[in-house]
Protein backbone atom coordinates (compact mmCIF):
# COMPACT_ATOMS: atom_id res chain seq x y z
CA UNK A 1 0.00 0.00 0.00
CA UNK A 2 1.29 3.47 -0.90
CA UNK A 3 1.86 5.61 2.16
CA UNK A 4 -0.22 8.81 2.16
CA UNK A 5 1.50 12.18 2.33
CA UNK A 6 1.50 13.61 5.86
CA UNK A 7 1.40 17.34 6.61
CA UNK A 8 2.21 18.17 10.22
CA UNK A 9 2.73 21.49 11.98
CA UNK A 10 3.25 23.06 15.39
CA UNK A 11 -0.35 24.34 15.60
CA UNK A 12 -1.96 20.90 15.43
CA UNK A 13 -3.50 19.66 18.70
CA UNK A 14 -1.02 17.61 20.68
CA UNK A 15 1.87 18.48 18.37
CA UNK A 16 5.39 18.42 19.84
CA UNK A 17 6.97 21.83 20.32
CA UNK A 18 10.44 23.11 19.58
CA UNK A 19 11.63 24.92 22.68
CA UNK A 20 14.95 26.35 23.77
CA UNK A 21 16.02 22.98 25.19
CA UNK A 22 18.36 20.25 24.00
CA UNK A 23 16.38 17.21 22.91
CA UNK A 24 13.44 19.17 21.50
CA UNK A 25 14.33 18.21 17.91
CA UNK A 26 14.59 14.48 18.57
CA UNK A 27 11.29 14.62 20.48
CA UNK A 28 9.67 16.27 17.45
CA UNK A 29 11.12 13.73 15.03
CA UNK A 30 10.14 10.80 17.27
CA UNK A 31 6.54 12.03 17.20
CA UNK A 32 6.38 12.95 13.51
CA UNK A 33 8.31 10.05 12.04
CA UNK A 34 7.62 7.13 14.38
CA UNK A 35 5.09 7.55 17.19
CA UNK A 36 2.41 9.98 16.05
CA UNK A 37 0.69 12.26 18.55
CA UNK A 38 -2.69 13.38 19.90
CA UNK A 39 -3.82 9.88 20.87
CA UNK A 40 -7.57 9.47 21.42
CA UNK A 41 -9.83 6.60 22.51
CA UNK A 42 -12.59 5.89 19.99
CA UNK A 43 -15.89 5.19 21.71
CA UNK A 44 -17.64 3.77 18.65
CA UNK A 45 -16.73 3.03 15.05
CA UNK A 46 -19.31 2.24 12.37
CA UNK A 47 -19.35 2.04 8.58
CA UNK A 48 -21.88 2.44 5.77
CA UNK A 49 -21.41 2.73 2.01
CA UNK A 50 -17.63 2.68 2.25
CA UNK A 51 -17.37 5.45 4.87
CA UNK A 52 -16.37 4.85 8.49
CA UNK A 53 -17.55 7.16 11.26
CA UNK A 54 -15.53 7.34 14.46
CA UNK A 55 -17.09 8.87 17.58
CA UNK A 56 -14.93 10.32 20.34
CA UNK A 57 -17.29 11.59 23.00
CA UNK A 58 -14.78 13.97 24.58
CA UNK A 59 -13.91 15.61 21.24
CA UNK A 60 -10.93 14.99 18.98
CA UNK A 61 -9.80 18.25 17.23
CA UNK A 62 -8.71 16.42 14.10
CA UNK A 63 -9.02 18.37 10.86
CA UNK A 64 -10.55 17.44 7.53
CA UNK A 65 -7.74 16.52 5.15
CA UNK A 66 -5.23 15.41 7.78
CA UNK A 67 -4.07 11.80 8.03
CA UNK A 68 -5.01 9.83 11.14
CA UNK A 69 -3.93 6.38 12.22
CA UNK A 70 -6.73 4.11 13.46
CA UNK A 71 -5.88 0.95 15.40
CA UNK A 72 -7.32 -1.77 17.59
CA UNK A 73 -10.30 -2.87 15.50
CA UNK A 74 -10.86 -6.61 15.21
CA UNK A 75 -12.00 -5.94 11.62
CA UNK A 76 -8.77 -5.08 9.78
CA UNK A 77 -10.43 -2.82 7.18
CA UNK A 78 -10.88 -0.16 9.85
CA UNK A 79 -7.17 -0.10 10.78
CA UNK A 80 -4.44 1.92 9.09
CA UNK A 81 -3.64 5.44 7.99
CA UNK A 82 -6.56 7.36 6.48
CA UNK A 83 -7.29 10.85 5.27
CA UNK A 84 -10.06 12.49 7.29
CA UNK A 85 -13.03 13.25 5.03
CA UNK A 86 -15.18 15.32 7.40
CA UNK A 87 -15.41 16.27 11.06
CA UNK A 88 -17.81 17.39 13.75
CA UNK A 89 -16.87 18.20 17.32
CA UNK A 90 -17.11 14.53 18.33
CA UNK A 91 -16.85 12.55 15.06
CA UNK A 92 -14.61 12.13 12.05
CA UNK A 93 -15.10 10.08 8.89
CA UNK A 94 -12.78 8.23 6.52
CA UNK A 95 -13.06 5.83 3.58
CA UNK A 96 -12.86 2.07 4.16
CA UNK A 97 -12.47 -0.74 1.68
CA UNK A 98 -15.09 -3.45 1.45
CA UNK A 99 -17.96 -3.91 3.86
CA UNK A 100 -16.53 -4.52 7.33
CA UNK A 101 -19.03 -5.51 9.97
CA UNK A 102 -20.50 -2.56 11.84
CA UNK A 103 -19.97 -1.52 14.55
CA UNK A 104 -16.28 -2.35 14.87
CA UNK A 105 -15.12 -4.29 17.90
CA UNK A 106 -11.88 -4.16 19.82
CA UNK A 107 -9.90 -1.57 21.77
CA UNK A 108 -10.22 1.35 19.37
CA UNK A 109 -7.87 4.32 19.19
CA UNK A 110 -6.77 7.06 16.81
CA UNK A 111 -3.90 9.52 16.58
CA UNK A 112 -2.29 11.96 14.19
CA UNK A 113 -0.40 9.58 11.95
CA UNK A 114 3.41 9.53 11.82
CA UNK A 115 5.30 9.08 8.56
CA UNK A 116 6.02 5.42 9.27
CA UNK A 117 9.75 5.32 10.02
CA UNK A 118 11.75 3.40 12.61
CA UNK A 119 14.38 4.28 15.20
CA UNK A 120 17.25 1.90 14.46
CA UNK A 121 19.58 3.08 17.24
CA UNK A 122 19.20 5.47 20.13
CA UNK A 123 21.16 7.35 22.76
CA UNK A 124 20.64 10.33 25.04
CA UNK A 125 19.05 12.92 22.70
CA UNK A 126 20.45 10.90 19.80
CA UNK A 127 18.58 8.91 17.19
CA UNK A 128 19.28 6.99 14.02
CA UNK A 129 16.09 7.13 11.95
CA UNK A 130 15.45 4.89 8.96
CA UNK A 131 12.71 4.37 6.39
CA UNK A 132 10.76 1.11 6.57
CA UNK A 133 9.94 1.18 2.84
CA UNK A 134 11.82 -1.63 1.06
CA UNK A 135 11.77 0.37 -2.19
CA UNK A 136 14.26 2.72 -0.54
CA UNK A 137 17.98 2.06 -0.09
CA UNK A 138 17.10 2.92 3.54
CA UNK A 139 20.01 5.13 4.55
CA UNK A 140 20.23 6.23 8.16
CA UNK A 141 19.64 9.74 9.44
CA UNK A 142 21.69 10.26 12.59
CA UNK A 143 20.43 13.16 14.67
CA UNK A 144 22.49 14.31 17.65
CA UNK A 145 20.40 16.79 19.60
CA UNK A 146 22.39 16.65 22.81
CA UNK A 147 24.72 19.08 24.55
CA UNK A 148 28.23 18.41 23.24
CA UNK A 149 31.02 18.44 25.84
CA UNK A 150 32.65 21.31 23.95
CA UNK A 151 29.56 23.52 24.18
CA UNK A 152 27.63 25.40 26.85
CA UNK A 153 24.01 24.66 27.67
CA UNK A 154 22.86 28.28 27.24
CA UNK A 155 24.11 28.51 23.64
CA UNK A 156 21.98 28.27 20.47
CA UNK A 157 20.21 24.94 20.05
CA UNK A 158 20.60 22.68 17.05
CA UNK A 159 20.84 19.04 16.09
CA UNK A 160 23.90 17.78 14.23
CA UNK A 161 22.71 15.61 11.32
CA UNK A 162 24.56 12.95 9.33
CA UNK A 163 23.31 10.68 6.53
CA UNK A 164 24.89 7.22 6.51
CA UNK A 165 24.82 4.17 4.27
CA UNK A 166 25.11 1.89 7.32
CA UNK A 167 25.43 2.01 11.10
CA UNK A 168 26.25 -0.62 13.73
CA UNK A 169 25.28 1.52 16.73
CA UNK A 170 24.31 5.12 17.40
CA UNK A 171 27.92 6.36 17.15
CA UNK A 172 29.42 4.02 14.53
CA UNK A 173 29.08 4.45 10.76
CA UNK A 174 29.54 1.78 8.10
CA UNK A 175 30.23 2.66 4.46
CA UNK A 176 29.57 6.04 2.91
CA UNK A 177 28.23 9.02 4.80
CA UNK A 178 27.58 12.71 4.35
CA UNK A 179 28.80 15.19 5.24
CA UNK A 180 32.26 13.72 5.53
CA UNK A 181 35.75 15.22 5.50
CA UNK A 182 38.49 12.54 5.24
CA UNK A 183 40.95 14.96 6.82
CA UNK A 184 38.64 15.37 9.83
CA UNK A 185 36.46 12.23 10.02
CA UNK A 186 34.46 13.32 13.09
CA UNK A 187 34.10 16.99 12.06
CA UNK A 188 30.30 16.82 12.05
CA UNK A 189 29.82 14.59 15.07
CA UNK A 190 32.31 15.57 17.79
CA UNK A 191 32.91 19.09 19.03
CA UNK A 192 36.44 20.41 19.57
CA UNK A 193 37.88 23.14 21.73
CA UNK A 194 35.96 24.75 24.55
CA UNK A 195 34.08 27.85 25.59
CA UNK A 196 33.40 30.62 23.12
CA UNK A 197 35.93 29.30 20.58
CA UNK A 198 34.56 25.75 20.46
CA UNK A 199 33.61 24.14 17.16
CA UNK A 200 30.49 22.00 17.31
CA UNK A 201 29.06 20.44 14.20
CA UNK A 202 29.14 21.13 10.49
CA UNK A 203 25.66 20.23 9.16
CA UNK A 204 23.05 21.48 11.62
CA UNK A 205 19.31 21.75 12.04
CA UNK A 206 18.97 24.91 14.13
CA UNK A 207 15.79 25.40 16.12
CA UNK A 208 16.63 28.10 18.70
CA UNK A 209 18.79 31.15 17.99
CA UNK A 210 18.94 34.49 19.78
CA UNK A 211 18.80 36.86 16.80
CA UNK A 212 19.41 37.17 13.09
CA UNK A 213 23.18 37.49 13.06
CA UNK A 214 23.82 36.41 16.64
CA UNK A 215 26.64 34.00 17.39
CA UNK A 216 25.79 30.68 19.02
CA UNK A 217 27.08 32.08 22.32
CA UNK A 218 24.04 34.39 22.56
CA UNK A 219 21.32 32.73 24.61
CA UNK A 220 18.03 32.19 22.74
CA UNK A 221 14.80 33.26 24.45
CA UNK A 222 12.29 30.84 25.91
CA UNK A 223 9.15 29.85 24.04
CA UNK A 224 7.96 27.63 21.21
CA UNK A 225 9.17 27.88 17.63
CA UNK A 226 7.02 27.49 14.54
CA UNK A 227 7.59 24.43 12.35
CA UNK A 228 5.97 22.33 9.67
CA UNK A 229 6.86 18.97 8.15
CA UNK A 230 5.62 17.27 4.99
CA UNK A 231 6.63 13.83 3.79
CA UNK A 232 5.99 10.12 3.50
CA UNK A 233 7.73 6.86 4.42
CA UNK A 234 10.73 7.61 2.13
CA UNK A 235 11.52 11.20 3.00
CA UNK A 236 10.47 14.52 4.46
CA UNK A 237 10.93 18.28 4.35
CA UNK A 238 11.16 20.22 7.62
CA UNK A 239 10.84 23.98 8.06
CA UNK A 240 11.68 25.68 11.37
CA UNK A 241 11.46 29.27 12.57
CA UNK A 242 14.56 29.23 14.76
CA UNK A 243 14.34 33.01 15.28
CA UNK A 244 10.98 34.54 16.13
CA UNK A 245 9.72 36.73 13.31
CA UNK A 246 12.38 35.78 10.78
CA UNK A 247 10.61 33.06 8.84
CA UNK A 248 11.17 29.35 8.42
CA UNK A 249 14.46 27.80 7.31
CA UNK A 250 14.37 24.67 5.13
CA UNK A 251 15.82 21.23 5.83
CA UNK A 252 15.26 17.80 4.33
CA UNK A 253 16.17 14.13 4.37
CA UNK A 254 14.66 12.17 1.52
CA UNK A 255 15.13 9.76 -1.34
CA UNK A 256 14.93 11.31 -4.78
CA UNK A 257 13.99 9.89 -8.17
CA UNK A 258 17.40 9.27 -9.71
CA UNK A 259 18.01 9.51 -13.47
CA UNK A 260 20.59 6.75 -13.11
CA UNK A 261 19.43 3.16 -13.03
CA UNK A 262 20.43 1.27 -9.89
CA UNK A 263 21.54 4.40 -8.07
CA UNK A 264 22.43 3.11 -4.61
CA UNK A 265 22.89 6.62 -3.21
CA UNK A 266 19.71 8.40 -4.33
CA UNK A 267 19.14 10.23 -1.05
CA UNK A 268 19.82 13.84 -0.07
CA UNK A 269 20.42 15.64 3.22
CA UNK A 270 19.76 19.39 3.46
CA UNK A 271 20.96 21.39 6.44
CA UNK A 272 22.58 24.60 7.63
CA UNK A 273 26.18 23.99 6.53
CA UNK A 274 28.60 26.07 8.58
CA UNK A 275 31.72 25.14 10.49
CA UNK A 276 32.90 27.97 12.69
CA UNK A 277 33.45 28.82 16.35
CA UNK A 278 30.61 29.44 18.79
CA UNK A 279 31.43 33.15 19.03
CA UNK A 280 31.41 33.76 15.26
CA UNK A 281 28.64 36.01 13.95
CA UNK A 282 27.24 34.50 10.72
CA UNK A 283 27.46 37.84 8.91
CA UNK A 284 31.24 37.80 9.27
CA UNK A 285 31.42 34.49 7.44
CA UNK A 286 29.11 34.98 4.50
CA UNK A 287 28.11 38.59 4.35
CA UNK A 288 25.20 40.29 6.05
CA UNK A 289 23.10 40.58 2.92
CA UNK A 290 22.74 36.85 2.46
CA UNK A 291 24.32 34.63 5.08
CA UNK A 292 24.48 31.03 6.13
CA UNK A 293 22.49 31.39 9.32
CA UNK A 294 19.41 29.22 9.43
CA UNK A 295 16.82 31.97 9.26
CA UNK A 296 18.28 32.99 5.90
CA UNK A 297 17.74 29.57 4.39
CA UNK A 298 19.20 28.85 0.98
CA UNK A 299 16.65 26.08 0.55
CA UNK A 300 14.41 27.95 -1.94
CA UNK A 301 17.29 29.22 -4.12
CA UNK A 302 18.41 27.52 -7.34
CA UNK A 303 22.03 26.79 -8.28
CA UNK A 304 23.27 26.96 -4.68
CA UNK A 305 25.00 23.89 -3.26
CA UNK A 306 25.12 25.19 0.32
CA UNK A 307 24.02 22.46 2.73
CA UNK A 308 22.73 20.04 0.07
CA UNK A 309 24.71 16.80 -0.02
CA UNK A 310 24.54 13.21 -1.29
CA UNK A 311 26.75 10.34 -0.14
CA UNK A 312 28.43 9.54 -3.48
CA UNK A 313 28.48 10.97 -7.03
CA UNK A 314 26.29 9.46 -9.74
CA UNK A 315 29.26 7.28 -10.75
CA UNK A 316 28.74 5.51 -7.37
CA UNK A 317 32.39 5.86 -6.33
CA UNK A 318 34.13 8.52 -4.32
CA UNK A 319 33.08 10.62 -1.35
CA UNK A 320 30.11 12.85 -0.62
CA UNK A 321 29.29 15.58 -3.14
CA UNK A 322 27.21 18.73 -2.96
CA UNK A 323 24.27 19.24 -5.32
CA UNK A 324 21.89 22.09 -6.07
CA UNK A 325 18.23 22.57 -6.89
CA UNK A 326 17.21 23.77 -10.34
CA UNK A 327 13.86 24.39 -11.97
CA UNK A 328 12.50 26.53 -14.82
CA UNK A 329 14.99 29.27 -15.65
CA UNK A 330 12.38 31.98 -15.92
CA UNK A 331 14.64 35.01 -15.50
CA UNK A 332 17.91 33.77 -17.04
CA UNK A 333 19.57 33.84 -13.64
CA UNK A 334 19.50 32.29 -10.22
CA UNK A 335 15.96 32.39 -8.84
CA UNK A 336 14.34 32.30 -5.43
CA UNK A 337 11.13 30.28 -5.51
CA UNK A 338 8.12 32.56 -5.27
CA UNK A 339 10.20 35.71 -4.91
CA UNK A 340 12.62 36.54 -7.75
CA UNK A 341 11.49 34.54 -10.77
CA UNK A 342 10.45 37.24 -13.22
CA UNK A 343 6.91 35.86 -13.61
CA UNK A 344 4.04 38.05 -12.47
CA UNK A 345 1.31 37.07 -10.04
CA UNK A 346 -1.12 36.08 -11.29
CA UNK A 347 0.24 34.75 -14.56
CA UNK A 348 -1.58 36.65 -17.33
CA UNK A 349 -2.52 33.90 -19.82
CA UNK A 350 -4.24 31.64 -17.29
CA UNK A 351 -4.57 34.01 -14.33
CA UNK A 352 -2.99 31.30 -12.24
CA UNK A 353 -0.13 29.81 -10.31
CA UNK A 354 2.88 28.41 -12.19
CA UNK A 355 4.60 25.43 -10.55
CA UNK A 356 7.37 23.19 -11.82
CA UNK A 357 9.23 20.19 -10.36
CA UNK A 358 12.62 20.61 -8.69
CA UNK A 359 15.60 18.80 -10.22
CA UNK A 360 18.97 18.01 -8.67
CA UNK A 361 22.09 19.26 -10.42
CA UNK A 362 25.39 17.51 -9.69
CA UNK A 363 28.20 19.47 -11.30
CA UNK A 364 27.24 19.71 -14.97
CA UNK A 365 24.82 16.76 -14.76
CA UNK A 366 21.20 16.26 -13.74
CA UNK A 367 21.15 13.62 -11.00
CA UNK A 368 17.40 13.29 -10.42
CA UNK A 369 14.16 14.90 -9.30
CA UNK A 370 13.00 15.84 -5.80
CA UNK A 371 9.81 14.12 -4.66
CA UNK A 372 6.70 16.20 -4.08
CA UNK A 373 8.49 19.58 -4.08
CA UNK A 374 7.69 22.33 -6.59
CA UNK A 375 9.17 25.74 -7.21
CA UNK A 376 6.71 28.62 -7.42
CA UNK A 377 7.36 30.70 -10.55
CA UNK A 378 5.20 33.68 -9.65
CA UNK A 379 6.74 36.52 -7.68
CA UNK A 380 5.07 36.98 -4.27
CA UNK A 381 1.76 35.20 -4.90
CA UNK A 382 -1.06 36.12 -2.54
CA UNK A 383 -1.19 32.98 -0.42
CA UNK A 384 -0.94 32.39 3.31
CA UNK A 385 1.50 30.00 4.94
CA UNK A 386 0.13 26.42 4.79
CA UNK A 387 -2.73 27.47 2.51
CA UNK A 388 -3.90 24.58 0.32
CA UNK A 389 -4.29 25.21 -3.40
CA UNK A 390 -6.15 23.25 -6.08
CA UNK A 391 -6.82 23.80 -9.78
CA UNK A 392 -3.17 24.50 -10.70
CA UNK A 393 -2.61 24.43 -14.46
CA UNK A 394 -1.00 21.15 -15.50
CA UNK A 395 -1.82 19.31 -12.26
CA UNK A 396 -5.48 18.26 -12.36
CA UNK A 397 -6.78 16.62 -9.22
CA UNK A 398 -3.74 17.69 -7.19
CA UNK A 399 -3.73 19.67 -3.95
CA UNK A 400 -0.63 21.65 -3.01
CA UNK A 401 0.30 23.24 0.30
CA UNK A 402 2.13 26.56 0.19
CA UNK A 403 5.08 26.92 2.58
CA UNK A 404 6.47 30.41 3.16
CA UNK A 405 10.24 30.16 3.63
CA UNK A 406 12.78 32.77 4.72
CA UNK A 407 15.72 33.49 2.47
CA UNK A 408 17.01 36.92 3.42
CA UNK A 409 18.70 38.54 6.37
CA UNK A 410 16.83 41.81 6.93
CA UNK A 411 14.71 42.58 9.95
CA UNK A 412 11.66 41.99 7.77
CA UNK A 413 12.64 38.70 6.14
CA UNK A 414 12.30 38.32 2.43
CA UNK A 415 9.76 35.56 2.01
CA UNK A 416 9.99 32.81 -0.55
CA UNK A 417 7.10 30.53 -1.49
CA UNK A 418 7.38 26.81 -2.12
CA UNK A 419 4.71 24.24 -2.94
CA UNK A 420 4.39 20.61 -1.92
CA UNK A 421 2.06 18.02 -3.43
CA UNK A 422 -0.02 16.60 -0.58
CA UNK A 423 -2.25 14.45 -2.80
CA UNK A 424 0.51 11.98 -3.61
CA UNK A 425 1.80 9.49 -4.13
CA UNK A 426 5.28 10.86 -4.70
CA UNK A 427 6.59 7.60 -6.13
Amino acid sequence: MTAPIKLLSNDMPGAPQLTNAWGAMTALLDACLVDGFHLKTINSLTSADGVATATISGGHQYRAGQVVSVSGASQSAYNGDFTVLSVTGTTFTYAVTGNPSSPATGTLASKTAPLGWQIAFTGTNKRAYRSLNVSSARPYLRVDDGLDAAYTTTYAKFAKVTMAEGMSDIDTFVGARAPYDPLAPTKNEVGTGSGTTAYNGWYKWYYAKAAANAADTSAPPAGNRGWCLVGDDRGFYLFVESIDGYGLGGKCFTDFASFRGNDGYASILCAHAAYFTANTAPSSVDGAAYNTSDFASRFPRTLDTTGKVVMRPFLQVGSNVNVSFISLNTNNAQIVSGYSTGVQWPNGPDYGLILSPVLLKEGSHLRGQMPGMFFVHNDSPGFDHLEQITGVTGYPGRTFVIVKVAHGSTNTPLTAFMAFDITGPWW
